[in-house]
């Protein structure tokens, strides 16, 4: 299955969400001032408000809501997010630091991604949260723009965002497949669900490359009919069609992914603690436990202190994980990323 780069994007034009948002409050009898209000909550006089969310993507219906996103010039603010009614439609507005989203936004546009180094499960999180932010800004349309805020918004709409998300949802889809490997006999349906979201986040990356850059993975659907991909979206169908049945379904999934976006290689397979852990060594063991609610033993003595970010065990991506460290993974006692070698690491 073919792709197109996503360098060669063209970002929706204003005429095009205009119109977008005016059809969608027409059919309520809203306007863009009510709107635009909803943008001024009491913490800080907006620097850049921009209306976003399915319905300025294209995929919207009547039971959408919009998304508002507003930036402020407040220190002392992270995130706020509040639900207007007011005018009968459901309006998300989320308020952010502006200064945050400006640091955070360049960071994607910063150094190769993902390494050794960088990837831990918050850093991993962090990135989603941010491209998801900058996605939905970028193909948002801005009913306030203060300056600088109105250039910085059209340097969103650049190449270097279209490659990240679909670099996103290409590793994504490795580590989905990763994991489905490793749970398929300890946990088979756990690794069907899996295999399932790999192909969808694969299928994410193939929309993104052809142009369809809207961030959230439920509308993999309509991006794939938005772009006439009737290829994708039957292999979609089928992905999704029940019944699970792993040992038919997992490698039929890992097979898709690969034609989707290829091997992994050089990608290698990263592991470290999960949030809640707690070690303790003993005679030729380690108990291993998460918030001490459940517990597991580890027939070593040298696993890494759990306070830390160390690197429990890392190796190409679609290699075997030792039979004592699997066990690990299987009860969700470790974090599974997908990383390129920093120069430092042995590959």
């Amino acid at each position: 299955m073919e792709t197109t780069s996503a360098s060669a994007v063209a970002f929706p034009d204003s005429g095009t969400l205009e119109k977008r948002l005016d059809l969608f409050l027409e059919q309520r009898g809203m306007s863009r001032d009510a709107v635009r209000k909803e943008a001024d909550q009491g913490m800080g006089a907006p620097a850049l408000a921009v209306v976003a969310g399915s319905v300025l993507a294209g995929f919207g219906n009547h039971r959408s809501d919009l998304d508002l996103l507003v930036l402020v010039e407040n220190d002392r603010l992270t995130r706020f997010p509040i639900q207007s009614h007011e005018h009968g439609t459901l309006i998300d507005v989320n308020i952010r630091r502006a200064s945050a989203v400006r640091d955070t936004t360049a960071e994607l546009a910063a150094g190769p991604w993902p390494r050794f180094s960088t990837v831990t499960e918050d850093a991993w999180n962090h990135r989603r949260r941010a491209l998801n932010t900058a996605n939905r800004l970028a193909l948002g349309l801005p009913l306030i723009a203060s300056p600088p805020w109105h250039d910085w918004h059209a340097r969103l709409r650049r190449p270097w965002l279209a490659k990240a998300v679909e670099q996103w949802w290409t590793v994504e889809a490795h580590r989905l497949a990763q994991a489905a490997r490793w749970l398929l006999d300890a946990k088979p349906m756990a690794a069907a669900v899996r295999a399932r979201e790999a192909v969808v986040a694969a299928l994410n990356a193939r929309a993104a490359a052809a142009g369809q850059l809207y961030f959230a993975a439920k509308w993999v659907g309509e991006k794939l009919k938005a772009l006439g991909d009737d290829e994708g979206l039957a292999l979609l169908r089928d992905t999704l069609t029940p019944p699970l049945a792993p040992r038919e379904r997992v490698p039929r999934c890992l097979a898709a992914v690969e034609r989707l976006i290829g091997e992994p290689a050089p990608l290698h397979a990263v592991l470290r603690w999960s949030t809640g852990i707690g070690t303790t060594v003993l005679d030729d063991r380690t108990v291993v436990d998460r918030w001490q609610l459940r517990a597991l033993e580890v027939p070593r003595r040298d696993l890494p202190p759990e306070d830390g970010n160390a690197v429990i065990w890392s190796g190409p991506a679609g290699a075997a994980l030792p039979d004592d460290l699997l066990p690990l993974f299987v009860h969700d006692m470790v974090w599974l990323g997908v990383a390129h070698p920093d120069p430092e690491v042995p590959a």
